[in-house]
């Protein structure tokens, strides 16, 4: 999984490319039937090819896409650029997620030859939320993350944060526990019951405590509990209230306790996916009951005003703006010409600039996709903003 030591490095990387670079960005999804027997692999090729970089370079590309294994990435980026001693470096990032800012309608293959283009990988890296997994077993816990569709399961990751509480409840045998106490209790089942009771809720309660401070530790503000419906609600009673306001899942229980990190994913995904659903809708109600604003010359003038908080666009963003000639962006020619009247405006794909122009402004950028994307075209002409006052 990319941790945040490989986040940097990641960024590090592409931010010293020079240009000029080729950019390559490949939808390779295995469960598309378009993609089998490495069908995208041709697609890429023959976009590579289109672009007449430099031999050297196309090559270079050309060696790395036979080369390239990734069967379980939905995306392949690929960063190609000559070095001062005609050597060809290759970047290669397989992602197992989406990425919006792209135009992949054309064989979902995206290529260019130029400033590199690193939007949509950087928006990646800063926007998506690292998530916490916390799977709540009758014999135990485990503890997952999970960042750009994949999961790493920690397995010390309480000792580091807490070593003695640790130790305590690694320690913790339930089904040891559990005899000793039917011995002690000589067939008195309700005693039995109360103290197992008992000593489970201050295992749990301490199970809280590490996970407080295990959160802080990560930096993830995003929780889910996994297990039996009634330990989740449980523990979740007894977490801090700043912790219950991370939770944002509950999910059933695996039939297996050792199930593996790719099953877990699998069980929490689709619950990840509708908590990103309703927000999006969330966000664009916010726009209605504010209201904010709509349609793309107001969402433009809002944003370059510094009205704006969040700006939402469409996880397929086809739309072409003009730049003026005062570095302004606007909806059409005319708007353009309103801005810098003495100099002709030029038209840019709004995709290619808005990241920056929403960095530029301290505005935080959302893309919302399925239904909430339909809905955004629909309702608010492709484009909508929240306001900041």
């Amino acid at each position: 999984m990319i941790d945040r030591d490989a986040v940097q490095q990641i960024r590090a990387e592409l931010g010293e490319l020079q240009s000029p670079v080729l950019s390559l960005y490949v939808e390779v999804d295995p469960a598309n039937p378009d993609n089998a027997r490495r069908a995208w692999e041709l697609r890429a090729r023959n976009a590579v090819k289109a672009l007449a970089a430099p031999a050297a370079v196309e090559q270079a590309v050309l060696a790395a896409l036979e080369a390239e294994f990734a069967p379980e990435a939905r995306t392949l980026a690929i960063f190609a650029a000559e070095t001062a001693g005609s050597q060809v470096t290759i970047t290669r990032l397989p992602l197992h997620i989406s990425l919006p800012l792209l135009d992949l309608s054309n064989g979902r293959v995206e290529a260019r030859w130029g400033e590199p283009y690193i939007a949509p990988i950087i928006y990646a890296l800063d926007q998506y939320e690292r998530t916490a997994v916390i799977w709540l077993r009758g014999e135990g816990w485990r503890f997952f993350e999970v960042f750009l569709g994949e999961i790493v399961e920690h397995t010390d990751v309480f000792r580091s944060v807490e070593a003695e509480l640790w130790r305590e409840v690694d320690q913790f045998d339930p089904q040891r526990l559990r005899e000793r106490l039917r011995a002690q209790a000589m067939g008195n089942r309700d005693r039995f019951a109360r103290r197992m009771e008992n000593i489970a809720a201050r295992y749990l309660q301490r199970l809280a405590g590490l996970t407080e401070r295990a959160l802080a530790h990560f930096g993830i503000r995003r929780l889910v509990l996994l297990g039996r419906d009634e330990a989740t609600k449980q523990f979740a009673a007894l977490l801090p209230r700043t912790v219950q306001q991370m939770v944002v899942a509950h999910v059933s229980d695996l039939p297996h306790p050792e199930a593996s990190p790719a099953h877990v994913l699998a069980k929490v995904l689709p619950a990840l996916e509708r908590v990103e659903q309703v927000h999006e809708q969330e966000l664009l109600n916010q726009v209605t009951r504010q209201p904010g604003v709509w349609g793309v010359d107001p969402v433009l003038a809002a944003l370059q005003e510094g009205r704006l908080s969040v700006l939402l666009a469409p996880w397929r963003l086809n739309e072409q703006v003009w730049l003026a000639g005062d570095g302004l962006l606007a909806g059409s020619r005319e708007q353009a010409l309103v801005l810098a009247p003495d100099a002709e405006p030029q038209p840019v794909a709004l995709r290619d600039v808005l990241v920056d122009a929403c960095t530029a402004f301290a505005t935080r950028l959302e893309f919302v996709s399925g239904a909430a994307e339909e809905r955004l075209l629909r309702d608010f002409s492709g484009l909508a903003g929240i306001l900041r006052w």
